[in-house]
């Protein structure tokens, strides 16, 4: 089957997702970076009543955070991104794609048909589906993406 067509096709309910690392508005920056390397996670969602208030990932660590002064006992607010852009579980893995790409975006909430949270999908998640589904599209990759080869064999 055609990559696109698969990809359209497959939504994110098929994707093997790992759990998401919750925490409440008014958690401290402090808590939420222990929570992150306790649970080994790259983002942190911060709910209030199972909806979504906001993200803090990796990424906000490392451009708000380190190398600033910053107070640790800070509630999260101050650092997360607010009302971040959302997914449900019958999205597509194509519109997942999209959405990362035309936003920047590394990890996506979850949400039901209520809004209510129901996890993260990571542009891991999405790496490891095309892996898993298309080896030789990913496997036969030169190692530089726009690289042209002028043998076939590489010779």
């Amino acid at each position: 089957m055609p990559v696109e067509t698969e990809l359209k096709g497959s939504k994110i309910r098929h994707l093997a997702l790992a759990p998401a690392v919750y925490v409440a508005p008014g958690t401290s920056l402090g808590d939420v970076v222990q929570a992150m390397k306790r649970a080994r996670a790259a983002c942190v969602l911060i709910c209030e009543q199972d909806r979504v208030a906001g993200i803090f990932t990796e990424r906000d660590l490392l451009t708000k955070v380190i190398g600033a002064s910053v107070d640790y006992a800070s509630p999260i607010e101050a650092f997360m991104t607010p009302a971040p852009k959302t997914l449900g579980l019958d999205d597509s893995i194509a519109d997942t794609i999209i959405v990362m790409h035309e936003g920047g975006y590394r990890h996506i909430p979850l949400v039901d048909a209520e809004n209510r949270v129901t996890g993260i999908v990571e542009v891991r998640d999405i790496i490891e589906f095309l892996a898993e589904h298309f080896p030789d599209e990913v496997l036969n990759l030169p190692p530089r993406i726009h690289q042209r080869m002028d043998a076939p064999d590489g010779a």
